[in-house]
């Protein structure tokens, strides 16, 4: 098991199921392999292809799909037939035909038999190609390869294949017959394979290596099938106990055969050698190198010594620049992560292995700065540019643009140039002590130059193709910047209008496909801005005076003006200012509908569903108008009927409200109050139930009935609930056992028909009941 993608997972569900964070947790996909944690370096920065695999994911077996076997064979075949025969064709023959179609042609070549075939095969390039040559050499060997193919067929999900060893080592010995008899020496080459392959999948592996010997293949080849070959050779040397040798093979397979690599890869660690047995049988220290990158590779923790080791071996190595992706990539998930979410949230939801260990960082950082001015490696920027990202991480902004520097030589290749400018847009935004409009101008030729490298699309965000992986890198980067750096930014800055504003645009670039904190902008804007900060939003709205980067990011919203004005009469709501609330439903629209508005709410439950809501409640408007009424009608004389239908007014608003719509766009399950929701005026009353507290009292004051006293009364300990109960407290039950108002409910109306009633209903009262002594 991988013990750290296990925890990296657990470790998150906890947080999600018992941090209360306040935010929305939906079912769905596993995590994005690729977007777990806050990523600005490129995993795809390696000056070489072919290793897509091997770039770095704590979530999954391999990063990128693997150089795809089928085109290579079709252009081996291609060139065998001189480039003659489209591909398309060759491709429809090999992959496509059955034996008996292909045996029908061959006794129409030999014998001139009738061709009785589809016209499809007859008009196909390479079946006239056979006709006219009489290449029976080559079509034989086509029908001999579909007679193996039911033998060496993989498994069907988990179930075993069954194979008949007998048919199998009798095809394998008519296979060297066949090669024996053949003229082509690539021809010879894949009739070898078939015989080996048939041997070892019968598993008859002492004979397949005694074919491996005695069938020779063309000196020096580097074609696919020769390395397909050497795969089933090392695996044969694996089942029979010679597990160094094995790898060491693999190791080979590894480094020159792109397709072949995720097997090379997987089998090396198959054969449980030590690494040490392995390098001894290594010619030079190129091979050297790639066993130690190999092992280097299987590491999910920051790991120093295994880029140090391929170093001294070969600098020149092309897996030096994975590797560094790898712990880059790590460094950001084990620590920078953790960083930015305690800046931006200040807490972090990310479980991180290394977060309060810097030591790793430093040394990692110490070997790139040591290779950078070696002067051996291929590429020094890529190794400045890196050491420059740490820099950034450690908050040494003056040592981060020192190795920019030295990075910013002529001639970069792209990928260089472009993670360049990102540790450099980084380093500037973390130097700035504030962003002003003269920063923002600055800030919006960067977001233009993002919006170009993010411009693609992608056709899935799992299991990504080579070509995707820069677009979603880019996506991934520039959301993450726009979260976690520049709207956290706004943030400390006090200026909650533009980070809503940020939140938008990230939700245009990449929306966060698996996340517990996955608010979105336009919902933060509704939830969490306070109205002046709403007003100060809709006057920059309407403003003909915009900067060019507010009217960049107002082009980003796409609300309209009676839309943010619904938004805006929403927050008066919430804060229980009803005559302004009013005045801003008039100007904009009313779009929530509810029934239960001023039905008393004796338990936690019977929300408004949204439907039937619509054709038989009343709307936010008409609630916030009968609210101001009831207002009116308080000022002129104390009524008990007129506070406690306010009263229930002020409830159903609440997050624990029938009609919570009327003041909040959703309800996120894992929410609470806390004593932090006292700090604004909305969170106080959505929260904390202060006011409807309030004015249950004064109903229950004012009351002559006694049945209904006790119904006010009961419905005030249901707000001060609310406020007297912190998620944290451990002791949470016991407060509510002694809220304020049971010992008045208990002391003079538990003889009440209501008492009675809730008594049945309710467990903290009924747990007080009897704690006390008998009346």
């Amino acid at each position: 098991m991988n013990w750290k993608r296990f925890t990296v997972f657990l470790s998150s569900l906890l947080v999600i199921l018992l941090g209360g964070v306040a935010y929305v947790f939906s079912c769905g996909p596993e995590p994005d392999p690729y977007d777990y944690y806050a990523n600005f370096f490129n995993p795809n920065i390696s000056s070489q292809p072919g290793f897509e695999p091997f770039y770095y994911t704590a979530l999954s077996p391999f990063y990128g799909n693997e150089t795809p076997e089928e085109p290579l064979n079709l252009k081996e075949w291609n060139d065998f037939f001189g480039g003659k025969i489209p591909e398309k064709d060759i491709r429809e023959f090999i992959y496509t035909y059955t034996r008996p179609q292909m045996s029908t042609l061959y006794l129409h070549i030999e014998k001139g038999a009738a061709l009785q075939l589809p016209d499809s095969i007859k008009n196909n390039a390479l079946t006239r190609h056979f006709i006219q040559s009489s290449d029976k050499e080559t079509l034989g060997y086509l029908m001999f390869a579909k007679q193996c193919e039911p033998h060496t067929s993989g498994p069907e999900g988990w179930d075993e294949v069954k194979r008949d060893s007998l048919a199998m080592i009798k095809l394998s010995r008519n296979g060297v017959q066949l090669y024996k008899a053949c003229r082509n020496e690539n021809l010879r080459e894949r009739f070898a394979f078939q015989a080996i392959r048939l041997a070892h999948y019968c598993n008859a592996y002492t004979q397949a290596l005694q074919y491996y010997d005695s069938l020779k293949t063309p000196a020096g080849s580097t074609s696919l099938i020769h390395y397909k070959i050497e795969g089933l050779r090392a695996g044969a040397l694996r089942r029979t106990g010679k597990n160094a040798r094995s790898a060491y093979l693999f190791s080979r397979i590894f480094e020159n055969a792109p397709s072949q690599r995720e097997m090379a890869y997987r089998n090396v660690h198959y054969t449980d050698a030590d690494e040490n047995a392995v390098l001894p049988l290594c010619k030079n220290d190129r091979e050297k190198a790639t066993v130690a990158a190999i092992y280097a590779l299987k590491t999910t923790d920051v790991n120093v010594e295994g880029l140090r080791k391929v170093y001294r071996l070969d600098p020149q190595s092309p897996m030096l620049d994975v590797l560094l992706s790898r712990e880059m990539n790590k460094l950001e998930e084990d620590y920078f992560t953790t960083m930015l979410e305690t800046d931006a949230n200040g807490q972090s939801f990310f479980w991180a292995e290394n977060r309060n260990d810097k030591s790793k960082i430093t040394e990692l950082q110490t070997l790139l700065d040591e290779l950078a001015k070696g002067g051996k490696v291929k590429e020094p920027a890529l190794w400045n540019i890196s050491s420059a990202y740490i820099s950034n991480m450690l908050k040494d902004f003056a040592g981060a643009r020192g190795k920019l520097a030295l990075a910013s030589t002529p001639n970069l290749r792209p990928a260089l140039k472009d993670q360049l400018e990102v540790v450099k847009l980084l380093v500037t935004i973390n130097e700035q002590p504030s962003i002003d409009p003269a920063f923002e101008n600055k800030l919006l030729e960067s977001f233009r130059w993002l919006d170009g490298k993010t411009a693609g699309k992608l056709t899935s965000t799992y299991n990504l193709e080579t070509a995707e992986m820069d677009t979603y890198y880019f996506k991934r980067m520039y959301r993450n910047l726009l979260d976690l750096v520049i709207s956290s930014r706004y943030a400390k800055q006090n200026d909650l209008a533009r980070k809503a504003l940020i939140m938008v645009k990230r939700d245009h670039v990449l929306p966060y496909a698996y996340s517990y904190f996955n608010v979105s902008g336009i919902d933060y804007m509704e939830d969490s801005l306070q109205a002046h900060q709403l007003l100060a939003l809709y006057n920059g709205y309407q403003s003909k005076k915009k900067t060019p980067f507010e009217q960049y990011l107002y082009e980003q919203l796409k609300m309209s003006d009676k839309e943010i004005g619904e938004m805006i009469a929403v927050n008066y709501v919430r804060i229980h200012q009803f005559q302004d609330a009013v005045e801003w439903f008039k100007r904009s629209t009313s779009s929530r509908y509810a029934t239960l508005a001023f039905t008393p709410q004796l338990e936690d439950f019977g929300y408004d569903n949204s439907d039937s809501a619509k054709l038989t409640g009343i709307s936010q408007q008409q609630f916030a108008e009968r609210m101001l009424e009831l207002e009116k009608q308080m000022k002129k004389k104390p009524d008990a009927k007129v506070y406690f239908e306010y009263a229930t007014g002020l409830f159903s608003i609440s997050y624990y409200g029938h009609a919570y719509q009327f003041s909040a766009s959703y309800r996120p399950s894992t929410d609470w109050y806390t004593p932090e929701d006292d700090k604004t005026p909305s969170g106080k009353q959505y929260f904390g139930c202060y006011r409807a507290e309030e004015y249950y009292k004064k109903a229950a004051d004012a009351a002559t009935d006694k049945e209904f006293k006790a119904e006010c009364l009961y419905m005030a300990a249901r707000c001060a609930q609310k406020h007297m109960l912190n998620a944290e407290e451990p002791e949470w039950y016991k407060l509510a056992t002694n809220n304020p108002y049971f010992p008045e409910l208990y002391k003079n109306f538990q003889q009440t028909e209501f008492y009675k009633e809730r008594m049945t209903q309710c467990g903290y009262l009924r747990d007080f009941h009897r704690s006390q002594p008998k009346l």
